[in-house]
């Protein structure tokens, strides 16, 4: 087989970890993270992390590399991405990218274009703005209002990419929408990519399940131990699950209310990743209601095109 990168995609709690095991445990494969939570320290609950027994099974990189507090964004994750990748397969071994965070995927991918670099002074503003009452809404209304293509795509509550649509704005006077690739931009690195698909019903069973399991397994304490390391505004507090979590330590919301809402953003979130593969080219969807199916169908995609 012709050696490549292999990427793995598909909503949230669809099962992209498990077949991404199975595959690297099959072929020879190691795996490669591309899920934004995953790369900080600590953050294991609520962004279902690998166990220690799958880690121990096959090698995994960028995974617990970085700090809650350390700045870090898709163009640093594309550098090391890209060298992660490059060193598998000087081993002779398959890359297999798995995770959620799909723009950090584009970013490996195809690259990004060159946009202004960071601004602290702007950004100590749009943060000062932030900290005040309904202040994080008050910024989004704002970048809807010169940027509405970012507004629609960006969530309210998403502080950092609010803050770097409205940076970006600031210091060049261009929107950030503008500085884009094309959206099926030529890829730079080739890879083979494989979607997993449920039907609505399964799929929604399987989000709440997971939510659930996450708050059953201690995600509440798990955050409370990460808040006496690190401030609330860190990123990783603000994603799916800790920003709820992070409300009931505070005593804000109930765990009730919590589950609520998480189940509620994952829903979400789901929803938008498969708009999002729904509009790539070149993915080879599988579907996911059958775990020994879908890992023999991946197989034989990656055996007949590798």
């Amino acid at each position: 087989m012709t050696r490549q990168i292999i990427v793995i995609a598909g909503p949230t709690g669809v099962g992209k970890s498990d077949l991404a095991l199975r595959l690297a445990q099959s072929i020879g494969g190691e795996i490669v993270n591309y899920d934004s939570v995953q790369v900080y320290r600590g953050f294991d609950i609520g962004s279902a992390k690998p166990s220690a027994a799958s880690r121990a099974a096959v090698p995994h990189h960028l995974f617990d590399i970085l700090e809650a507090d350390q700045e870090f964004n898709a163009a640093d994750y594309a550098r090391l991405a890209r060298r992660t990748c490059e060193a598998v397969l000087t081993r002779g071994r398959f890359p297999i990218l798995v995770g959620g965070t799909f723009f950090y995927l584009r970013a490996l991918l195809s690259g990004l274009p060159e946009m202004p670099p960071r601004n602290e002074a702007v950004r100590r503003r749009l943060r000062a703005i932030a900290s005040t009452g309904r202040g994080q809404m008050k910024l989004h209304r704002w970048l809807s209002k010169i940027d509405p293509q970012s507004g629609r795509k960006i969530a309210p509550p998403d502080r950092h990419r609010v803050e770097r649509a409205l940076e970006v704005w600031l210091t060049s006077g261009r929107p950030i929408s503008s500085w884009g690739r094309p959206e099926h931009a030529k890829e730079e690195i080739p890879s083979m990519k494989i979607a997993l698909s449920l039907d609505r019903a399964r799929l929604v069973e399987a989000l709440d399940e997971r939510v659930n399991r996450m708050y059953g397994t201690g995600l509440v304490a798990e955050t409370a131990s990460l808040l006496a390391r690190y401030s609330r505004t860190a990123r990783p507090f603000g994603t799916i699950g800790y920003r709820e979590a992070a409300s009931v330590v505070a005593g804000e919301i109930t765990e009730e209310q919590a589950i609520a809402e998480t189940r509620r953003r994952t829903r979400a979130y789901a929803k938008r990743q498969m708009t999002w593969l729904r509009s790539e080219l070149n993915v080879q969807w599988i579907d996911a209601s059958d775990n020994e199916k879908t890992f023999r169908a991946a197989l034989r995609l990656v055996e007949g095109q590798t």
